[in-house]
């Protein structure tokens, strides 16, 4: 599984005329990355004998030695997204193993979720990120609220969005996976919300 050829917010980044004026909002295209989600009936037992930890419970978030994040978002339903700043392989090997694994007639693994053609990644951080999320999303993100590693399901801007925290050193991170469609309308409302902070998005979605 590669990732995929184009993001849906590609035709508005425009490289330097993108630039934030300053780090308190940043916004990170990471659509052309590869992700992969799995769900159902024995899903939690067959990752568990593919990575080296899985969260244990729903709603949380690890991140692997190799920088590759896993969120469980449900009891039998986790969403996997590469390292950002590495070219990760966790994606295309998960996918060629429960290839193989359906294929020698295994049961109970659950089913994999093509996110990569369905859902955007925008990876927001600085210092204001918080701050900005309160007026477009009701879930109260602050750092000592929100913690590391925690992952919410909710409604930015009316639209369906899975948040998860980043689990880092100190500075505020912020993963944000919303559908394809709404891409041109979430672009708009982020631009608006960003720029009372002097924010927005970046030219380059990679660090």
């Amino acid at each position: 599984m590669g990732a995929i050829a184009r993001s849906p917010f590609a035709h508005r980044l425009t490289g330097a005329s993108q630039t934030p004026q300053n780090e308190n909002v940043v916004i990170r295209d990471l659509s052309t990355l590869p992700r992969i989600g799995f769900k159902g009936n024995g899903t939690t037992k067959w990752l568990s004998s593919k990575v080296s930890a899985v969260p244990d419970a729903p709603n949380k978030a690890i991140t692997l030695s190799d920088g590759s994040l896993i969120a469980r978002l449900g009891k039998e339903e986790y969403l996997v997204l590469p390292g950002r700043d590495a070219v990760g392989s966790v994606c295309s090997e998960l996918e060629a193993s429960w290839n193989a694994d359906d294929a020698s007639g295994e049961r109970r693994i659950g089913y994999p979720l093509p996110r990569a053609d369905s859902h955007s990644w925008l990876y927001l951080e600085g210092s204001s990120i918080a701050q900005m999320m309160a007026k477009i999303c009701g879930v109260d993100l602050r750092g000592d609220r929100f913690l590391q590693g925690e992952v919410v399901q909710t409604i930015v801007a009316r639209i369906s969005a899975v948040l998860i925290r980043e689990i880092t050193d100190g500075s505020y991170g912020l993963h944000m996976l919303t559908d394809f469609a709404s891409a041109d309308y979430l672009w708009d409302v982020l631009q608006d919300a960003s720029a009372e902070f002097g924010g927005g998005f970046a030219g380059n979605g990679r660090i």
